[in-house]
């Protein structure tokens, strides 16, 4: 519960029986509104981990055993060991004081118009969640949609050729002119033109950094990212001040493939960081594409070498999309190829099973569920349903409506 308490700045304090955690960030009159409570989740999650000792791997553990970052903020040592924490790490979560250390990243966050996006919060992308280090958070400008459930990542060298710089574009603005998000990581060369052909198509693009939201990096794509932040999103792992580290950037680039349905190489050497993000893709059991290039050329020796490794090889769009998104080979069909359902004449089973279907994918298991008719009686009429061109199936027996410009989650 929230009562207003003598703590600094005359701040609103969270009171549990154990002990008393102080709400960064609120608004210290009135009743608190979801926002102010928002925030002082967001204080938990933060403090968490400033917490020395606590990473990834430690964080989701807390998170396995305990409600909240609050939570295990409030545990006592022996608890917190008792979770399997190591005593000196149990020892600084509890003793944790640095409360205004958290106060000022999220006064600092509030100016710089982003937020938190947590593991516990719906926005957070499902296919990042799947991966096996998945960031406790994401700092967040802008914002997650429903489109980003079909989003592919386009990564490659920074000094790219023309030929590159000419790939990258054509193959993004194709991909957002099929409904699909294009994920970079907003470098010099391929990431900056895959970005910015996404935004001139009218499409959504996702930037992954190397550093804090408000280090953009390099400097003179600041206005990409502010454009990126309206209609997309430009987000980050790492604290607010970060700045683009080398060591930062494997890291960033688990975020870019794990965002993804699959990852294209265009243009890189063969100890490009691009290679980095390819092989966390396979890690992840995602998609990985490559874009051949000139023999004699040292930035098609990354490509190359993964065409070489079993990646598919990119001539045109049609290659990515009959991989991860088949649907969408649908969708962007013109309309009038594409019958209206109301206009296609439906048995009445057919037209029960076809009302459970909607622009989400379906499983066939959830479909006879559904439709209490027997497994034989629901493939029958799906197939039929197919034949009419008002359903498509997708990947591992999943079914959607014709129209749908997505399916699964992200």
């Amino acid at each position: 519960r929230l009562v207003q308490g003598r703590v600094p700045a005359g701040k609103y304090r969270l009171v549990s029986g154990a002990r008393d955690l102080p709400a960064a960030g609120l608004i210290p009159t009135g009743m608190p509104d979801r926002i102010d409570m928002e925030r002082a989740d967001w204080a938990a999650w933060l403090a968490l981990r400033r917490v020395p000792g606590v990473g990834n791997v430690v964080y989701r553990e807390l998170l396995g055993r305990f409600p909240s970052p609050r939570e295990a903020l409030r545990a006592s040592v022996a608890e917190l060991r008792a979770a399997g924490v190591a005593e000196g790490v149990a020892e600084q979560i509890a003793g944790f004081d640095d409360w205004a250390a958290v106060d000022g990243e999220l006064a600092a966050l509030t100016k710089l118009g982003a937020r938190l996006v947590t593991r516990a919060d719906p926005e957070y992308p499902e296919r990042l969640a799947q991966i096996h280090d998945p960031p406790p958070f994401l700092y967040v400008h802008g914002g997650f949609a429903s489109e980003d459930r079909l989003a592919v990542a386009i990564v490659g060298a920074r000094s790219a050729s023309r030929y590159g710089r000419d790939v990258a574009r054509s193959l993004a603005r194709d991909l957002a002119g099929c409904g699909l998000s294009v994920v970079s990581g907003l470098a010099r060369g391929v990431d900056a033109q895959a970005h910015e052909a996404a935004l001139e198509a009218g499409g959504r693009t996702i930037a992954v950094l190397g550093s804090g939201l408000d280090v953009i990096y390099p400097r003179e794509h600041r206005a990409l990212a502010e454009r990126m932040a309206e209609h997309g999103a430009v987000v980050s792992e790492f604290a607010l001040g970060s700045e683009p580290l080398a060591h930062n950037f494997p890291h960033r680039n688990r975020v870019i493939s794990g965002l993804s349905l699959g990852t294209i190489v265009v243009e890189a050497g063969e100890k490009s960081g691009s290679l980095i993000t390819a092989r966390c893709a396979l890690e992840q059991g995602r998609e990985v594409f490559a874009v051949p290039g000139p023999i004699t050329a040292r930035s098609s020796r990354g490509p190359h070498g993964l065409i070489k490794d079993g990646a598919k090889l990119v001539e045109g769009i049609d290659d990515i999309l009959s991989e991860v998104a088949p649907a969408v080979l649908h969708a962007a069909r013109p309309e009038s190829d594409v019958p209206p359902a109301a206009a296609v004449p439906l048995a009445p089973d057919a037209a029960a099973l076809f009302d459970l279907v909607s622009d989400e994918a379906v499983h066939v298991d959830a479909l006879v569920a559904q439709s209490k008719m027997e497994t034989a009686r629901v493939l029958e009429l799906l197939l039929d349903l197919e034949l009419k061109g008002v359903v498509v199936q997708l990947p591992g027996m999943y079914y959607a409506s014709r129209r749908v410009q997505r399916a699964g989650g992200m």
